[in-house]
């Protein structure tokens, strides 16, 4: 008998053991609580801290994450506007923001996963839906913004979140974005055709532009050339006319003495030592050089002084 009472004391205290270790729970500093009764939330939300409820399976205890978490590994092949296919992978910062709604409507992180996972990927349908491949695989220059897109999957996604999970998305990421393989080929040979033809049109524009310089600077090198010619012509011209005036002066002063000196300058420019003139009496150049008629600077015109 004492026997059957020691086992059922011994049961007691583990029973009773047992009852006060499940009555009591501890909240984390970076978690929430959120405790039920009957499958009902019981209000206020725990905080950090030590808790006591009433016995499982009577009251329930939620506790939930606080922190941001990331969400990857999102890759998944769409259908763009244009009927061409196209792999995107990306990523979800998220955070619960409503403890409360989160728990009646999804409970635990493993089932937040998930429909964050399918809301992530109906969003990206959508938006991928309304683009061109060539938004997301560029062909030629005009490549969309990838944070554009990324955008706006985060506007698909983030209202919906808060009002159905108490999630709050704070940021949707595109990680990747490419053709799946069997395409690859003929979209690269397309993509070389594309980039040749920009090529070759920015060196027919280039070819272009260097037509038109060189004709502006054979233009400019010809209004300068002629600018020159124009002033050194009219620079010659007022040197010729300033010269006519100063032998004009210098004739009309002494034209005996000029004549002399023209002859003299006639005479240097025909005569040196091997030169040998026969000339009559009687011409201009003989004249100066028998050494008879030399005129002096300020004689009177038509008097020579001959010398002996």
């Amino acid at each position: 008998m004492s026997r059957r009472k020691t086992i059922a004391a011994a049961a007691a205290v583990l029973f009773a053991g047992a009852v006060a270790w499940d009555i009591h729970y501890v909240i984390d500093e970076s978690e929430q609580g959120i405790l039920t009764n009957f499958g009902k939330i019981v209000p206020p939300v725990k905080g950090p801290g030590l808790h006591f409820k009433l016995p499982t399976p009577i009251s329930m205890v939620y506790k939930i994450d606080r922190r941001v978490r990331p969400l990857t590994g999102l890759k998944q092949e769409f259908i763009t506007e244009d009927q061409k296919n196209v792999l995107v992978d990306g990523y979800l910062l998220w955070r619960v923001s409503n403890p409360v709604r989160f728990v009646e409507a999804i409970r635990t992180e493993a089932n937040a996963v998930k429909r964050l996972s399918d809301l992530y990927r109906s969003s990206v349908g959508i938006v991928v839906s309304n683009k061109s491949r060539d938004a997301f695989v560029s062909l030629g220059l005009a490549h969309e913004d990838m944070a554009k897109i990324a955008g706006e999957i985060l506007d698909q996604i983030k209202s919906v979140a808060a009002s159905d999970y108490g999630i709050d998305v704070l940021r949707a990421g595109l990680v990747e974005y490419t053709l799946p393989a069997e395409n690859r080929p003929s979209v690269i040979k397309r993509m070389i055709s594309e980039r040749a033809r920009i090529a070759a049109r920015y060196r027919s524009e280039g070819e272009e532009r260097a037509i038109g310089i060189e004709a502006f600077a054979i233009n400019e090198h010809q209004k300068i050339m002629a600018a020159a010619h124009a002033e050194a012509t009219a620079i010659l011209g007022r040197a010729e006319a300033d010269a006519l005036k100063t032998l004009s002066a210098a004739y009309r002063k002494d034209p005996a003495f000029y004549k002399f000196i023209r002859a003299l300058d006639s005479y240097d420019s025909i005569i040196d030592k091997n030169t040998t003139l026969i000339l009559p009496a009687d011409n201009e150049l003989f004249k100066y050089l028998d050494g008879r008629t030399v005129p002096s600077p300020g004689q009177p015109p038509g008097q020579a002084q001959a010398q002996e």
